[in-house]
Protein backbone atom coordinates (compact mmCIF):
# COMPACT_ATOMS: atom_id res chain seq x y z
CA UNK A 1 0.00 0.00 0.00
CA UNK A 2 2.78 2.45 0.63
CA UNK A 3 5.15 1.52 -1.89
CA UNK A 4 1.93 2.41 -4.16
CA UNK A 5 1.43 5.23 -2.36
CA UNK A 6 4.82 6.76 -2.89
CA UNK A 7 4.98 5.63 -6.58
CA UNK A 8 1.73 7.93 -6.90
CA UNK A 9 4.23 10.70 -4.91
CA UNK A 10 6.44 10.39 -6.87
CA UNK A 11 4.74 10.59 -10.51
CA UNK A 12 3.54 14.36 -8.45
CA UNK A 13 7.19 14.78 -8.10
CA UNK A 14 8.13 14.34 -11.17
CA UNK A 15 5.07 16.27 -12.99
CA UNK A 16 5.72 19.33 -10.58
CA UNK A 17 9.86 18.88 -10.90
CA UNK A 18 9.63 18.56 -14.90
CA UNK A 19 12.06 15.79 -14.74
CA UNK A 20 11.45 11.33 -14.11
CA UNK A 21 10.54 9.86 -10.94
CA UNK A 22 13.01 8.39 -9.32
CA UNK A 23 14.01 4.70 -10.46
CA UNK A 24 14.20 3.22 -6.55
CA UNK A 25 10.59 4.39 -5.73
CA UNK A 26 9.14 2.39 -9.06
CA UNK A 27 8.29 -1.38 -8.80
CA UNK A 28 11.13 -3.69 -9.91
CA UNK A 29 9.40 -6.94 -11.23
CA UNK A 30 7.22 -6.39 -14.45
CA UNK A 31 4.46 -8.31 -12.60
CA UNK A 32 4.05 -5.47 -9.89
CA UNK A 33 4.47 -2.94 -12.26
CA UNK A 34 1.65 -3.80 -13.94
CA UNK A 35 -0.16 -4.54 -11.29
CA UNK A 36 0.58 -1.09 -9.70
CA UNK A 37 0.11 0.93 -12.61
CA UNK A 38 -3.39 -0.63 -12.73
CA UNK A 39 -4.26 0.22 -9.07
CA UNK A 40 -2.53 3.67 -9.60
CA UNK A 41 -5.01 4.21 -12.71
CA UNK A 42 -7.46 3.11 -10.80
CA UNK A 43 -6.85 5.72 -8.34
CA UNK A 44 -6.80 8.34 -10.68
CA UNK A 45 -9.76 7.29 -12.71
CA UNK A 46 -11.75 7.42 -8.98
CA UNK A 47 -10.12 10.69 -8.30
CA UNK A 48 -11.22 12.30 -11.50
CA UNK A 49 -14.50 10.79 -11.17
CA UNK A 50 -15.20 12.58 -7.50
CA UNK A 51 -13.48 15.86 -8.59
CA UNK A 52 -15.77 16.36 -11.99
CA UNK A 53 -18.78 15.59 -9.94
CA UNK A 54 -17.88 18.00 -7.83
CA UNK A 55 -16.88 21.07 -10.33
CA UNK A 56 -17.65 20.12 -13.86
CA UNK A 57 -21.24 21.80 -14.58
CA UNK A 58 -21.22 23.53 -11.22
CA UNK A 59 -23.73 26.38 -10.76
CA UNK A 60 -22.88 29.58 -9.28
CA UNK A 61 -25.01 28.03 -6.26
CA UNK A 62 -22.54 24.98 -6.22
CA UNK A 63 -19.70 27.47 -6.47
CA UNK A 64 -20.90 29.60 -3.71
CA UNK A 65 -21.79 26.53 -1.48
CA UNK A 66 -18.40 25.36 -1.88
CA UNK A 67 -17.09 28.87 -0.33
CA UNK A 68 -19.54 28.81 2.54
CA UNK A 69 -19.57 25.31 3.05
CA UNK A 70 -17.03 25.68 6.08
CA UNK A 71 -18.14 28.23 7.61
CA UNK A 72 -22.29 27.80 7.63
CA UNK A 73 -21.34 24.19 9.08
CA UNK A 74 -19.33 26.20 11.94
CA UNK A 75 -22.34 28.45 12.31
CA UNK A 76 -25.17 26.17 12.31
CA UNK A 77 -23.21 23.90 15.14
CA UNK A 78 -22.77 26.50 17.48
CA UNK A 79 -26.68 27.45 16.85
CA UNK A 80 -27.20 24.14 18.05
CA UNK A 81 -24.92 24.03 20.86
CA UNK A 82 -25.00 27.12 22.44
CA UNK A 83 -28.36 27.48 23.41
CA UNK A 84 -29.49 26.41 27.03
CA UNK A 85 -25.54 26.02 27.70
CA UNK A 86 -26.25 26.90 31.36
CA UNK A 87 -28.51 24.26 31.82
CA UNK A 88 -28.33 22.07 34.09
CA UNK A 89 -26.75 25.26 36.06
CA UNK A 90 -24.67 23.12 38.56
CA UNK A 91 -22.14 20.52 37.99
CA UNK A 92 -23.19 17.15 36.45
CA UNK A 93 -21.51 13.89 35.99
CA UNK A 94 -17.81 14.64 35.40
CA UNK A 95 -17.68 18.24 35.67
CA UNK A 96 -17.29 17.85 39.38
CA UNK A 97 -13.79 17.18 38.44
CA UNK A 98 -12.96 18.54 35.31
CA UNK A 99 -14.81 21.61 35.52
CA UNK A 100 -14.04 22.25 38.96
CA UNK A 101 -10.46 21.84 38.26
CA UNK A 102 -10.23 24.35 35.32
CA UNK A 103 -12.37 26.91 37.91
CA UNK A 104 -9.27 25.77 40.12
CA UNK A 105 -6.53 26.42 37.77
CA UNK A 106 -8.37 30.17 37.06
CA UNK A 107 -8.16 31.18 40.19
CA UNK A 108 -4.32 29.61 40.21
CA UNK A 109 -4.72 27.28 42.50
CA UNK A 110 -1.75 25.25 42.61
CA UNK A 111 -3.44 22.37 44.95
CA UNK A 112 -5.79 21.60 41.86
CA UNK A 113 -2.23 20.60 39.74
CA UNK A 114 -1.05 17.35 42.24
CA UNK A 115 -2.67 14.20 43.46
CA UNK A 116 -1.74 14.41 47.28
CA UNK A 117 -4.67 17.37 47.65
CA UNK A 118 -8.07 17.40 48.90
CA UNK A 119 -10.48 19.89 47.29
CA UNK A 120 -11.57 22.38 50.04
CA UNK A 121 -15.61 21.52 49.84
CA UNK A 122 -17.20 18.17 49.10
CA UNK A 123 -19.07 16.74 46.31
CA UNK A 124 -16.16 17.43 44.19
CA UNK A 125 -12.38 16.52 43.84
CA UNK A 126 -9.12 17.77 41.64
CA UNK A 127 -8.51 16.48 38.35
CA UNK A 128 -5.15 14.88 38.14
CA UNK A 129 -5.98 11.38 37.13
CA UNK A 130 -5.35 13.09 33.18
CA UNK A 131 -2.84 15.29 31.47
CA UNK A 132 -4.07 19.46 31.48
CA UNK A 133 -4.81 20.30 28.11
CA UNK A 134 -8.81 19.50 28.27
CA UNK A 135 -8.64 21.32 31.57
CA UNK A 136 -6.49 24.40 30.49
CA UNK A 137 -8.84 24.44 27.35
CA UNK A 138 -12.04 25.11 29.82
CA UNK A 139 -9.93 27.20 31.88
CA UNK A 140 -10.08 29.64 29.15
CA UNK A 141 -13.68 29.32 29.13
CA UNK A 142 -14.05 30.54 32.51
CA UNK A 143 -11.17 33.28 32.23
CA UNK A 144 -13.98 34.88 28.75
CA UNK A 145 -17.13 33.82 30.77
CA UNK A 146 -16.59 33.25 34.55
CA UNK A 147 -16.98 30.53 36.70
CA UNK A 148 -20.00 29.35 35.34
CA UNK A 149 -22.09 26.64 34.31
CA UNK A 150 -22.02 28.93 30.35
CA UNK A 151 -18.05 29.37 30.97
CA UNK A 152 -17.38 25.77 31.72
CA UNK A 153 -19.19 24.57 29.05
CA UNK A 154 -17.97 27.10 26.47
CA UNK A 155 -15.08 26.01 25.03
CA UNK A 156 -16.70 22.17 24.93
CA UNK A 157 -19.50 24.21 22.10
CA UNK A 158 -16.16 25.42 20.35
CA UNK A 159 -14.35 22.55 19.97
CA UNK A 160 -17.23 20.66 19.01
CA UNK A 161 -18.34 23.16 16.50
CA UNK A 162 -14.61 22.86 15.32
CA UNK A 163 -14.92 19.19 15.04
CA UNK A 164 -17.85 19.70 12.67
CA UNK A 165 -15.38 21.13 9.81
CA UNK A 166 -12.55 18.61 10.58
CA UNK A 167 -15.14 16.05 9.61
CA UNK A 168 -15.99 17.97 6.82
CA UNK A 169 -12.04 18.30 6.04
CA UNK A 170 -11.52 15.00 6.51
CA UNK A 171 -14.86 13.67 4.57
CA UNK A 172 -12.98 15.76 1.48
CA UNK A 173 -10.05 13.55 1.91
CA UNK A 174 -11.00 10.23 2.50
CA UNK A 175 -14.10 10.61 -0.27
CA UNK A 176 -13.05 13.24 -2.44
CA UNK A 177 -16.56 14.22 -2.72
CA UNK A 178 -17.95 17.88 -1.70
CA UNK A 179 -21.35 16.36 -1.07
CA UNK A 180 -20.54 13.56 0.82
CA UNK A 181 -18.42 15.71 2.93
CA UNK A 182 -21.11 18.04 3.72
CA UNK A 183 -23.58 15.30 4.62
CA UNK A 184 -21.17 13.70 6.60
CA UNK A 185 -20.55 16.56 8.73
CA UNK A 186 -24.38 17.14 8.83
CA UNK A 187 -24.83 13.39 10.14
CA UNK A 188 -21.97 14.40 13.04
CA UNK A 189 -24.68 17.45 13.45
CA UNK A 190 -27.75 15.12 14.61
CA UNK A 191 -25.31 12.93 16.47
CA UNK A 192 -26.75 12.80 20.04
CA UNK A 193 -23.80 11.85 21.38
CA UNK A 194 -21.52 14.17 19.67
CA UNK A 195 -24.12 16.90 20.80
CA UNK A 196 -23.82 16.20 24.34
CA UNK A 197 -20.04 15.93 24.61
CA UNK A 198 -20.25 19.40 22.82
CA UNK A 199 -22.06 21.01 25.61
CA UNK A 200 -20.62 19.18 28.35
CA UNK A 201 -17.27 20.16 30.45
CA UNK A 202 -15.35 17.04 29.97
CA UNK A 203 -12.30 15.87 28.24
CA UNK A 204 -13.38 13.38 25.59
CA UNK A 205 -14.34 16.46 22.86
CA UNK A 206 -10.90 18.26 23.13
CA UNK A 207 -9.10 14.71 22.50
CA UNK A 208 -11.29 13.52 19.91
CA UNK A 209 -10.75 17.06 17.77
CA UNK A 210 -6.92 16.78 18.48
CA UNK A 211 -7.55 13.65 17.07
CA UNK A 212 -9.20 14.46 13.88
CA UNK A 213 -6.45 17.37 13.19
CA UNK A 214 -3.79 14.10 13.38
CA UNK A 215 -5.39 12.24 11.08
CA UNK A 216 -6.36 14.50 8.68
CA UNK A 217 -2.03 15.75 8.53
CA UNK A 218 -1.35 11.81 8.42
CA UNK A 219 -3.60 12.08 4.97
CA UNK A 220 -1.65 15.28 4.19
CA UNK A 221 1.93 13.41 5.13
CA UNK A 222 0.50 10.51 2.66
CA UNK A 223 -0.34 12.44 -0.08
CA UNK A 224 2.54 14.85 0.17
CA UNK A 225 5.45 15.45 -1.84
CA UNK A 226 8.67 12.85 -0.91
CA UNK A 227 10.33 15.96 -0.57
CA UNK A 228 8.32 18.21 1.62
CA UNK A 229 6.68 15.80 4.34
CA UNK A 230 8.12 18.11 6.77
CA UNK A 231 5.36 20.46 7.17
CA UNK A 232 3.01 17.37 7.58
CA UNK A 233 5.23 15.48 10.24
CA UNK A 234 5.12 18.18 12.18
CA UNK A 235 1.60 18.86 12.27
CA UNK A 236 0.97 15.08 13.23
CA UNK A 237 3.49 15.49 16.29
CA UNK A 238 1.89 19.13 17.10
CA UNK A 239 -1.68 17.29 17.38
CA UNK A 240 -0.65 13.85 18.60
CA UNK A 241 1.07 15.42 21.50
CA UNK A 242 -2.12 17.70 22.16
CA UNK A 243 -3.93 14.73 22.14
CA UNK A 244 -2.20 12.95 24.60
CA UNK A 245 -1.36 15.64 26.49
CA UNK A 246 -5.39 15.62 26.80
CA UNK A 247 -6.66 11.52 27.92
CA UNK A 248 -3.72 8.96 27.45
CA UNK A 249 -6.19 6.86 25.73
CA UNK A 250 -4.79 8.64 22.38
CA UNK A 251 -2.10 6.21 22.71
CA UNK A 252 -3.66 3.88 20.45
CA UNK A 253 -4.17 6.53 17.96
CA UNK A 254 -0.28 8.18 18.53
CA UNK A 255 0.88 3.75 17.71
CA UNK A 256 -1.28 3.14 14.93
CA UNK A 257 -0.47 6.25 13.04
CA UNK A 258 3.68 5.76 14.33
CA UNK A 259 3.66 2.36 12.49
CA UNK A 260 1.90 3.84 9.47
CA UNK A 261 4.48 7.01 9.02
CA UNK A 262 7.17 4.27 9.99
CA UNK A 263 6.54 1.87 7.32
CA UNK A 264 6.44 4.76 4.60
CA UNK A 265 10.01 5.65 6.01
CA UNK A 266 10.90 2.49 5.82
CA UNK A 267 9.57 1.44 2.18
CA UNK A 268 11.71 4.77 1.55
CA UNK A 269 14.73 3.57 2.90
CA UNK A 270 14.68 -0.09 0.84
CA UNK A 271 14.11 1.84 -2.10
CA UNK A 272 17.33 4.07 -1.57
CA UNK A 273 19.24 0.77 -0.47
CA UNK A 274 17.64 -0.66 -4.17
CA UNK A 275 17.65 1.71 -6.38
CA UNK A 276 20.28 4.17 -5.19
CA UNK A 277 20.48 8.02 -6.73
CA UNK A 278 20.28 11.66 -5.14
CA UNK A 279 16.46 11.82 -5.32
CA UNK A 280 15.51 8.74 -3.51
CA UNK A 281 18.31 9.88 -1.06
CA UNK A 282 17.24 13.25 -0.79
CA UNK A 283 14.09 11.76 0.20
CA UNK A 284 15.21 9.10 2.94
CA UNK A 285 17.72 11.86 4.26
CA UNK A 286 13.91 13.67 4.70
CA UNK A 287 12.57 11.02 6.36
CA UNK A 288 15.21 9.97 8.81
CA UNK A 289 15.54 13.70 10.07
CA UNK A 290 11.59 14.32 10.41
CA UNK A 291 10.01 11.07 11.55
CA UNK A 292 12.03 11.28 14.51
CA UNK A 293 11.22 14.47 15.34
CA UNK A 294 7.75 14.61 14.43
CA UNK A 295 6.81 11.26 16.53
CA UNK A 296 9.13 11.76 19.37
CA UNK A 297 10.18 15.20 19.91
CA UNK A 298 7.50 17.23 19.16
CA UNK A 299 4.89 15.64 21.06
CA UNK A 300 7.55 15.52 24.43
CA UNK A 301 7.77 18.92 24.16
CA UNK A 302 3.96 19.83 23.37
CA UNK A 303 3.40 17.32 26.74
CA UNK A 304 5.60 19.65 28.36
CA UNK A 305 4.79 22.25 27.38
CA UNK A 306 1.27 21.70 28.49
CA UNK A 307 2.61 21.54 32.53
CA UNK A 308 3.86 24.87 31.99
CA UNK A 309 1.22 26.02 34.23
CA UNK A 310 2.01 23.00 36.74
CA UNK A 311 5.66 24.47 37.08
CA UNK A 312 4.31 28.05 37.26
CA UNK A 313 2.88 27.71 40.12
CA UNK A 314 5.66 26.53 42.17
CA UNK A 315 5.87 22.25 41.46
CA UNK A 316 9.05 21.23 40.39
CA UNK A 317 10.30 18.31 38.13
CA UNK A 318 10.38 15.87 41.01
CA UNK A 319 6.13 15.59 41.34
CA UNK A 320 5.74 15.86 37.87
CA UNK A 321 7.90 12.25 37.37
CA UNK A 322 5.40 11.41 40.83
CA UNK A 323 2.54 12.71 38.87
CA UNK A 324 2.81 10.88 36.08
CA UNK A 325 3.60 7.78 37.72
CA UNK A 326 0.08 7.81 39.87
CA UNK A 327 -1.59 8.76 36.72
CA UNK A 328 -0.57 5.38 35.48
CA UNK A 329 -1.07 4.00 38.80
CA UNK A 330 -4.53 5.28 38.74
CA UNK A 331 -5.65 4.04 35.46
CA UNK A 332 -3.96 0.55 35.40
CA UNK A 333 -5.95 -0.27 39.01
CA UNK A 334 -9.16 1.12 38.08
CA UNK A 335 -11.43 -1.39 39.00
CA UNK A 336 -14.38 0.81 40.35
CA UNK A 337 -17.89 -0.61 38.62
CA UNK A 338 -20.70 1.81 37.73
CA UNK A 339 -24.23 1.32 36.68
CA UNK A 340 -23.80 3.39 33.35
CA UNK A 341 -20.43 1.34 32.35
CA UNK A 342 -20.81 -0.76 29.33
CA UNK A 343 -18.66 -2.18 27.00
CA UNK A 344 -16.81 -1.69 23.74
CA UNK A 345 -19.08 -3.64 21.42
CA UNK A 346 -22.53 -2.02 22.94
CA UNK A 347 -20.99 1.59 21.34
CA UNK A 348 -21.92 1.19 18.06
CA UNK A 349 -25.21 -0.66 18.59
CA UNK A 350 -26.28 2.51 21.14
CA UNK A 351 -27.12 0.11 23.72
CA UNK A 352 -26.09 1.67 27.15
CA UNK A 353 -26.37 5.47 27.56
CA UNK A 354 -24.86 7.51 30.21
CA UNK A 355 -26.43 8.89 32.46
CA UNK A 356 -25.17 13.11 33.36
CA UNK A 357 -28.36 14.43 35.13
CA UNK A 358 -31.47 14.76 36.42
CA UNK A 359 -33.59 17.64 37.49
CA UNK A 360 -37.28 17.10 38.63
CA UNK A 361 -40.08 19.44 38.62
CA UNK A 362 -43.66 19.27 40.28
CA UNK A 363 -44.62 17.33 37.16
CA UNK A 364 -42.08 17.05 34.95
CA UNK A 365 -38.56 15.61 34.83
CA UNK A 366 -35.20 16.71 32.93
CA UNK A 367 -32.34 14.44 32.19
CA UNK A 368 -29.05 14.52 30.25
CA UNK A 369 -28.14 11.10 28.76
CA UNK A 370 -25.10 10.15 26.86
CA UNK A 371 -25.56 8.05 23.60
CA UNK A 372 -25.22 7.90 20.23
CA UNK A 373 -28.26 8.47 17.44
CA UNK A 374 -28.98 5.02 17.20
CA UNK A 375 -30.53 4.94 13.80
CA UNK A 376 -27.12 6.65 12.78
CA UNK A 377 -24.80 4.34 14.68
CA UNK A 378 -26.22 1.27 13.69
CA UNK A 379 -24.96 1.73 10.18
CA UNK A 380 -21.69 2.68 11.52
CA UNK A 381 -20.05 -1.06 11.23
CA UNK A 382 -21.30 -1.77 7.56
CA UNK A 383 -20.92 1.19 6.45
CA UNK A 384 -16.99 1.10 7.42
CA UNK A 385 -16.26 -1.72 5.98
CA UNK A 386 -18.13 -0.93 2.76
CA UNK A 387 -16.11 2.34 2.36
CA UNK A 388 -12.82 -0.12 3.15
CA UNK A 389 -13.57 -1.83 0.25
CA UNK A 390 -14.04 0.63 -1.95
CA UNK A 391 -10.54 2.31 -1.14
CA UNK A 392 -8.64 -0.72 -0.73
CA UNK A 393 -9.72 -1.76 -4.65
CA UNK A 394 -8.67 1.73 -5.22
CA UNK A 395 -5.22 2.12 -3.31
CA UNK A 396 -6.29 5.11 -1.75
CA UNK A 397 -4.42 6.76 1.18
CA UNK A 398 -6.66 7.58 2.85
CA UNK A 399 -7.13 3.94 4.12
CA UNK A 400 -4.98 3.58 6.80
CA UNK A 401 -6.85 6.86 7.68
CA UNK A 402 -9.83 5.17 7.78
CA UNK A 403 -9.03 2.27 9.81
CA UNK A 404 -7.41 4.19 12.35
CA UNK A 405 -9.98 6.68 12.49
CA UNK A 406 -12.42 4.05 13.63
CA UNK A 407 -11.34 0.64 14.09
CA UNK A 408 -7.91 1.77 16.11
CA UNK A 409 -9.55 4.02 18.23
CA UNK A 410 -12.50 1.91 19.16
CA UNK A 411 -11.60 -1.74 19.51
CA UNK A 412 -8.30 -1.68 21.77
CA UNK A 413 -10.91 -1.08 24.16
CA UNK A 414 -11.86 -4.31 24.16
CA UNK A 415 -8.26 -5.00 25.91
CA UNK A 416 -8.53 -2.60 28.52
CA UNK A 417 -9.09 -3.63 31.90
CA UNK A 418 -10.33 -0.47 33.06
CA UNK A 419 -14.08 0.57 33.33
CA UNK A 420 -15.27 2.49 30.20
CA UNK A 421 -18.26 4.35 29.12
CA UNK A 422 -20.08 4.91 25.82
CA UNK A 423 -18.25 8.49 25.09
CA UNK A 424 -15.40 6.64 24.76
CA UNK A 425 -16.42 5.70 21.30
CA UNK A 426 -16.38 9.71 20.33
CA UNK A 427 -13.32 9.72 18.53
CA UNK A 428 -14.62 6.95 15.88
CA UNK A 429 -17.85 8.86 15.36
CA UNK A 430 -16.79 10.70 12.62
CA UNK A 431 -15.21 8.45 10.40
CA UNK A 432 -18.35 6.16 11.08
CA UNK A 433 -20.45 9.07 9.54
CA UNK A 434 -18.31 9.88 6.82
CA UNK A 435 -18.72 6.27 5.80
CA UNK A 436 -22.35 6.58 6.55
CA UNK A 437 -22.34 9.59 4.13
CA UNK A 438 -20.85 7.48 1.78
CA UNK A 439 -22.90 4.80 1.38
CA UNK A 440 -25.74 7.40 1.65
CA UNK A 441 -25.03 9.59 -1.42
CA UNK A 442 -23.28 6.47 -3.25
CA UNK A 443 -27.13 4.65 -3.29
CA UNK A 444 -29.00 7.88 -3.83
CA UNK A 445 -26.95 8.53 -7.30
CA UNK A 446 -28.37 5.20 -8.29
CA UNK A 447 -31.82 6.50 -8.93
CA UNK A 448 -34.81 5.19 -9.12
CA UNK A 449 -36.29 4.16 -5.59
CA UNK A 450 -33.21 4.93 -3.71
CA UNK A 451 -33.96 8.32 -3.88
CA UNK A 452 -36.92 7.32 -1.39
CA UNK A 453 -34.96 5.06 0.62
CA UNK A 454 -32.05 8.14 1.63
CA UNK A 455 -35.10 10.57 2.00
CA UNK A 456 -36.78 8.46 4.37
CA UNK A 457 -33.49 7.79 6.24
CA UNK A 458 -32.08 11.17 6.27
CA UNK A 459 -35.81 12.43 7.88
CA UNK A 460 -35.36 9.28 10.38
CA UNK A 461 -31.92 10.59 11.86
CA UNK A 462 -33.76 13.90 11.37
CA UNK A 463 -36.70 13.15 13.44
CA UNK A 464 -34.73 10.97 16.25
CA UNK A 465 -32.13 14.18 17.28
CA UNK A 466 -35.71 15.84 17.69
CA UNK A 467 -37.38 13.52 19.88
CA UNK A 468 -34.74 12.57 21.89
CA UNK A 469 -33.81 15.83 21.97
CA UNK A 470 -35.00 16.54 25.54
CA UNK A 471 -33.18 13.79 27.15
CA UNK A 472 -30.17 15.01 26.03
CA UNK A 473 -30.25 18.77 26.72
CA UNK A 474 -32.48 18.62 30.40
CA UNK A 475 -35.77 19.94 28.69
CA UNK A 476 -38.40 18.78 30.77
CA UNK A 477 -40.91 16.79 29.82
CA UNK A 478 -43.53 14.73 31.66
CA UNK A 479 -42.35 11.04 33.57
CA UNK A 480 -44.42 9.45 30.71
CA UNK A 481 -43.03 11.72 27.89
CA UNK A 482 -39.76 10.22 29.42
CA UNK A 483 -40.42 6.87 29.71
CA UNK A 484 -41.72 6.97 25.70
CA UNK A 485 -37.95 7.61 25.33
CA UNK A 486 -36.74 4.52 27.10
CA UNK A 487 -36.89 2.52 24.08
CA UNK A 488 -34.63 -0.79 25.25
CA UNK A 489 -34.41 -1.32 29.03
CA UNK A 490 -30.87 -1.08 29.20
CA UNK A 491 -31.24 2.35 28.24
CA UNK A 492 -32.82 2.77 31.77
Amino acid sequence: MCTVQCTICLQQFRILRGGTAPQCWLPHKSGLMAERSSRIASVDRMNRDSISSATVGRSPLDALRKDLAPGLLVLVAMLLFAPRLDVPPRYMFDEVYHAYTAGQYAAGNADAYVWDTKAPRSGVAYMWNHPPVGVLMMTGGILLWGDSPFGWRFSSAVFGATGVLLVYLLGLAIVRDRTMAVLAACLVLVDTLWFVQSRTAMLDIFGTVFALAALLSLYGFLTSRPDRVAPALLRIGLFLGLALATKWNAAFLASFTGLVVLHRAWVCARAARERPGPETRAVWRAHMLWVPVSLGLVPALVYLAAYIPFFATGHDWAQFVELQKQIFLYHSNLEELHSYQSKWWQWPLALRPAWYSVTYGADTVAHIYANGNALLHWGFVPAVIALCVRLWRGSSPALPVLLIGFFGQWLPWALSPRSAFVYHFLPAVPFGAIAVAFVIVTLFRRGGVWHWVVFAYLAALVAYFVYFYPIHAAVPISREAFEARLWFPSWR
